[in-house]
């Protein structure tokens, strides 16, 4: 495929090959997103808002979250939003099970990203969505909202607490997937004031009793409506 549809502050691409049981993704990520840091675009857009782009770097939780997202039980054609998408490897999990994905992030790099590495595996059921959590748009409620390792700041557990309800249709999940953080007992304390209290499984997908730091969980919220 033509590298001109990617993001042009990345000189020099890597392909990887992503299996999911008899599933193989080829990802196409930054050889080396560090380099990143040193854009003088980035820099200065550091300076002004405290960016970071993170939507370069494949985090070790997506591809954990990829491999559950590809065995979930959904019915083959359910509409999959994914948040903060990046690389789109956890929507392109949906895509190859037979989901309409919406990729979603505020990045205009992450979007182009995910929707180069969705056609060049010839996965073609998406949209995308630039979508900031902090002022989010308008968008009808779907069946099933995936995220990744995005518990990282504390400024963002209100926003995404405050989307499940809006996101989901009745009945709905929203899944996220975290590789222990210490910020995500926070994230916890605060869903249960919510009245937002989690399934919690491990890697493997076997529940877990309480959330363990430092150890990959997925998160599943199934409020009640």
């Amino acid at each position: 495929m033509n590298q001109a549809n990617l993001p042009a502050a990345v000189a020099d691409w890597h392909e990887e090959l992503i299996r999911l049981g008899p599933v193989e993704l080829k990802l196409t990520i930054p050889a080396d997103p560090d380099r990143l840091l040193d854009d003088p675009d980035v820099l200065r857009e550091n300076r002004e808002t405290d960016y970071m782009p993170y939507w370069g770097y494949l985090w070790p939780a997506a591809r954990v979250m990829a491999r559950q997202v590809h065995e979930a039980a959904w019915p083959v054609g359910s509409r999959v939003l994914e948040l903060g998408c990046g690389s789109g490897l956890i929507g392109l999990a949906a895509l190859a099970a037979g989901m309409r994905v919406t990729f979603s992030d505020y990045r205009d790099e992450a979007l182009r990203l995910a929707s180069y590495n969705a056609r060049q595996n010839r996965l073609e059921d998406f949209v995308i969505l630039p979508f900031d959590w902090l002022a989010p748009p308008e968008v009808s409620p779907f069946p099933y909202v995936i995220a990744s390792d995005v518990l990282y700041e504390r400024k963002f557990h209100e926003p995404l607490l405050a989307l499940i309800p809006r996101l989901l249709q009745p009945g709905g999940e929203f899944w996220i997937g975290d590789p222990g953080r210490s910020l995500m007992m926070d994230f916890i304390r605060l869903a249960q004031t919510r009245d937002l209290l989690p399934e919690i499984y491990d890697q493997n997908g076997h529940p877990c009793g309480f959330p363990q730091p430092g150890k990959f969980q997925l998160f599943v919220f199934r409020p009640v409506t």
